[in-house]
């Protein structure tokens, strides 16, 4: 019994010594990321809503026939429809793609509110002031992967804005918000976060491997900076797990998604084939829902 003891104290030593030690050791490394770029794009716009800067970029066709809003997936951005807004303006389609904080040139720091509840209402704040610029058609809401969370919670929040719902390889789905999740954005964890993105994956073969097994296809050289981009800037790690902290609060309503039409865009083995398909076919396809 007494060894036993011993075991399970010293045990316990080494186990809070650990924990010690990787709590500290974090704050021995440097990091070497810049701020983000003040416009990284042409088109490039911001705004600050609950102290929270988000991106977005604005295309507005000669003649509005319809509004579609792109909210991309995870570690997606406004690059991720660079193969379809083109196709949406010559179909007289006005296009806001908007970056989600973490992601993009939206926010990352440490200070910012990633919940759901701000995200929503952002949203719709900037919603709002492009319907009181050009007119008050309702929105065609296209999410791709995660993206599709957001346009669900969206659609439950705001049904009156929302004309219908394009889902590609994703789905809204309510998530319940847990205590847990504030273990996240513990403060030597998210430093580990920044460290090991800078130093492990800010590169353009980790980038590389990692598109190229997205797309079962070789990634070009366009795709790996475009989604490498984003990622130099400061808190780019930690602000993921900041997100993950505030997941959780805006729920979907499925009695509201119920009446609201809908497009769903689902590989079933996601061959090349349908990848390149799709990037040519979507334009298309969301035109038949408007």
């Amino acid at each position: 019994m007494a060894i036993i003891k011993r075991f399970f104290k010293w045990l316990f030593l080494i186990v809070i010594s650990a924990f010690c030690v990787l709590s500290i050791l974090p704050y021995v490394f440097s990091n070497h990321l810049k701020d983000a770029q003040v416009k990284p794009f042409e088109n490039s716009s911001f705004f600050e809503f609950n102290h929270t800067k988000f991106h977005y970029r604005l295309f507005v066709p000669k003649h509005i026939r319809h509004k579609v809003l792109l909210i991309h997936g995870f570690s997606g951005s406004t690059f991720s429809f660079r193969n379809t807004i083109d196709s949406l303006l010559n179909h007289d389609i006005l296009v806001i793609a908007m970056d989600m904080p973490a992601f993009g040139y939206s926010d990352k720091r440490p200070d910012a509110d990633y919940s759901d509840t701000t995200k929503i209402k952002a949203i719709h704040f900037l919603l709002h002031k492009v319907d009181e610029l050009t007119n008050h058609k309702k929105w065609h809401l296209t999410g791709h992967s995660m993206g599709g969370i957001v346009i669900g919670q969206f659609a439950s929040s705001y049904p009156q804005q929302t004309q219908s719902l394009i889902f590609i390889d994703g789905l809204p789905f309510s998530q319940s918000h847990s205590i847990t999740q504030k273990l996240a954005v513990y403060p030597p964890l998210l430093k580990w976060a920044d460290i090991l993105l800078e130093r492990q994956f800010l590169n353009q073969s980790s980038f590389q491997e990692l598109l190229s097994s997205a797309y079962s296809q070789p990634a070009d050289s366009i795709s790996v900076d475009g989604y490498l981009q984003p990622f130099q800037t400061k808190y780019s790690g930690s602000a993921i797990f900041q997100m993950f902290a505030g997941s959780g609060y805006v729920q979907t309503n499925d009695s509201i998604l119920n009446g609201i039409p809908k497009l769903i865009i689902w590989g079933k083995q996601d061959a090349p084939w349908k990848h390149s398909l799709l990037r040519l076919t979507l334009p298309l396809l969301i035109l038949l829902v408007l």
